[in-house]
C-alpha cells in the first residue's frame, strides 16, 4: 500500500512538472518569435551549408541575432537563441559559405590549428560574393511578420571562390 501510494505521489508529481516546470526560462524581454524559413539559392541552385543571418533594422531587435545553416535543399529554418523562428520585424539577411581545403578538414578545425600554433598547409575560401556577406552591402532584406510566413527565397548570384586571408598574412 505504501508503495503505491509513493508512486502515485511520484506520477502525480512528475505530470505537474512535466505540463507546467520543464519550460526553459528564456531570457527577460525575449520577444514572441514566428516560424520562418528562408531557401538560398546560387545561380538558380540550392546552396547547402550556407550560414544565413539576420541583421535586425531595429535598434530593439538588435539582441536577438536569428539564423541558422541551409541544408541540402538550401533551406534555412531560422532560429533565434536556439528557439524555433525569429521576431516580428525587417532584417538583412546575410549569407555566407566557406570552404577549407588542406589538413584542416572544417573551418573550425582551421582555427583550432591556428590556435595551437600549427598553421599548417590548408587555404580557405569565400565562395559567396562579399556584398552578401556585409549588412551594408547586402540587398537582401526581409520582413517577418507576427503570425504565419511563407518561406523566402534568395539568390546569391554566381559562386565566387575568393581567398580567405589571415591577418598578418
Amino acid at each position: 500500500m505504501k508503495f503505491q501510494r509513493f508512486f502515485l505521489v511520484g506520477a502525480l508529481a512528475f505530470v505537474c512538472v512535466s505540463a507546467f516546470g520543464c519550460a526553459e526560462k528564456r531570457p527577460d524581454g525575449f520577444p514572441e518569435l514566428y516560424p520562418i524559413s528562408i531557401k538560398i539559392l546560387q545561380e538558380g541552385k540550392p546552396l547547402e551549408g550556407a550560414s544565413v543571418n539576420l541583421v535586425a533594422q531595429d535598434p530593439q531587435l538588435v539582441r536577438w541575432p536569428a539564423g541558422g545553416n541551409t541544408n541540402a535543399d538550401g533551406v534555412v529554418e531560422l532560429r533565434t537563441y536556439g528557439y524555433e523562428g525569429a521576431p516580428a520585424g525587417t532584417f538583412k539577411v546575410l549569407v555566407m559559405k566557406t570552404e577549407t581545403l588542406g589538413e584542416a578538414n572544417s573551418p573550425e578545425e582551421a582555427q583550432r590549428l591556428m590556435q595551437e600554433g600549427k598553421l599548417g598547409d590548408f587555404e580557405r575560401f569565400d565562395l559567396v560574393d562579399t556584398r552578401y556577406r556585409d549588412q551594408a552591402q547586402t540587398p537582401l532584406s526581409l520582413e517577418v511578420k507576427a503570425g504565419s510566413n511563407a518561406t523566402q527565397e534568395f539568390d546569391v548570384g554566381a559562386p565566387i571562390r575568393e581567398p580567405i586571408r589571415m591577418p598578418g598574412s
